[in-house]
């Protein structure tokens, strides 16, 4: 059976580096890549090899036909892949590869505000016959910040839900991040969220406060979030991340 990850997360939290990174050492990692670039909108493309949702649709042509702002145009670029998925299946069945990166695009509300990546998984997995996994960003950097750091915590969970799919959470770009002690890392990669209020009784305006804490209790109620940290700039990193990931799916 095909293996396949979806690569989700916000933009710019290194999704489409991390495909790069896959395919640049597929010899290593002993694996066929084939990248599926599935965001309509990508303006600097550059995998090599790879499927490519914009021979099908891109967002600059739905925009000057239809007079739609950038989101408006990604929404109906995905809802036009949802139509033709059997031209995805015919790309996908065209390949010799056995491992697919599919490399979504970073708005959240194709997540949050629709099923389109749900059904697009459904697909995968029982038309495609693609095993498929799930790997959602963060940018490390999110950890100077309870705030966006919260906020990124929400998404995950909410994408996990959604997706009803096995998903690792990751904190990307590891390489920028610098003078954390390693006992408040960890409290990052597995976090207790009891751990942020102090924070935010320092940060927030007393109104936002129940909210806020409603928002902890229901991310420790599901208690599902937890990390791990990739430093692509480092091939031990990726090869252990990427064995790591492997092993805990039976990819084999």
């Amino acid at each position: 059976m095909k293996k396949g990850q979806l690569i989700m997360g916000p933009a710019g939290s290194g999704k489409s580096t991390y495909c790069l990174e896959i395919y640049k050492n597929s010899k290593e990692i002993k694996k066929w890549i084939k990248i599926v670039n599935l965001d309509p909108s990508v303006d600097n493309y550059f995998y090599p090899a790879s499927i490519d949702v914009q021979d099908l649709i891109k967002t600059n042509d739905v925009m000057d036909e239809f007079s739609l702002g950038p989101n408006g145009s990604l929404i109906f670029c995905m809802e036009y892949l949802i139509d033709n998925l059997n031209w995805l299946k015919n790309e996908i069945d065209s390949c010799f590869e056995e491992f697919f990166l599919f490399d979504l695009p970073g708005q959240i509300e194709i997540y949050t505000h629709s099923s389109l990546i749900k059904e697009l998984t459904k697909f995968l997995i029982l038309s495609c016959q693609i095993d498929i996994s799930g790997l959602f960003f963060i940018d490390s950097q999110f950890l100077g910040d309870t705030a966006k750091y919260l906020s990124g915590c929400l998404t995950a969970l909410s994408s996990m839900i959604s997706l009803e799919i096995m998903t690792f959470n990751v904190l990307s770009k590891m390489d920028l991040i610098k003078n954390i002690p390693m006992y408040i890392f960890e409290k990052f990669l597995n976090p207790s969220f009891n751990f942020f209020l102090k924070d935010l009784d320092e940060i927030l305006n007393s109104k936002y406060k129940a909210l806020s804490y409603s928002i902890l209790n229901l991310l420790e109620d599901f208690s599902m979030i937890k990390f791990v940290p990739l430093d692509l700039t480092k091939f031990e990193s990726l090869l252990d991340f990427f064995n790591l990931v492997c092993n805990f799916y039976e990819i084999e």
